[in-house]
């Protein structure tokens, strides 16, 4: 069926308003907890917190809060040793805790690309369950699940490889599963409901032992 120029343009605006109103049904992520510790203060944040299909990309987006820097080499840093040092590392932590969980997995990905053994997929896993909490902000269920599950998996492993310690890159391994465990637990309820997602049990966030 051919169709008119008129028709079309209807069309386009029925698409343009579903579009409009889907971005509107998704705020931006909200910290679970503002007032957390900073590891990181001096590099300041994005300008908003990017969430895919919603925001406009911040890289390949004219109007992305990243577009048009300059990606600088990540520098290879010890993991166990000198995490400390490690600014990439610590501001995708900061990243992390206040909700940038999109910008937390680019910064991650940086070390990930040049990172060896348990640290690399230790990387991995911290990047996996960032992109799940993307997930849970937009209230997407089987990718939730997955890459949760996938994300603590990698770090189960880690631990298992290096001798089950308790401390790795600063993070209390037991307690950062324990925690986060129990907040992705309620997902693989057999009801999964809109309370589920507005009542989390804990915060999953991550503290350093600084």
């Amino acid at each position: 069926m051919k169709i008119t120029g008129l028709g079309f343009l209807r069309r386009r605006k029925r698409v343009v308003r579903r579009t409009e109103e889907r971005d509107s049904r998704i705020p931006q992520p909200v910290p679970f907890d503002p007032d957390w510790i900073r590891y990181c203060p001096q590099r300041p944040f994005p300008s908003y917190r990017h969430v895919p299909g919603t925001t406009p990309h911040p890289i390949n987006d004219v109007h992305g809060h990243s577009y048009g820097l300059n990606e600088e080499a990540h520098e290879h840093i010890p993991p166990a040793e000198a995490w400390r040092e490690n600014e990439d590392y610590l501001y995708g932590v900061d990243l992390y805790n206040f909700a940038f969980w999109w910008e937390a997995h680019e910064a991650w990905e940086g070390l990930w690309q040049i990172a060896e053994d348990e640290y690399r997929l230790f990387l991995q896993g911290l990047i996996q369950i960032s992109a799940s909490l993307i997930k849970f902000h937009s209230r997407q269920l089987r990718p939730l699940r997955s890459l949760s599950t996938a994300g603590r998996d990698k770090v189960r492993r880690v631990r298992t490889n290096l001798g089950n310690p308790t401390m790795y890159m600063g993070i209390n391994l037991n307690e950062f599963l324990t925690c986060h465990d129990a907040f992705f637990a309620p997902f693989f309820a057999d009801t999964v409901s809109k309370r589920t997602y507005s009542r989390p049990t804990v915060k999953p966030l991550i503290r350093l032992a600084i």
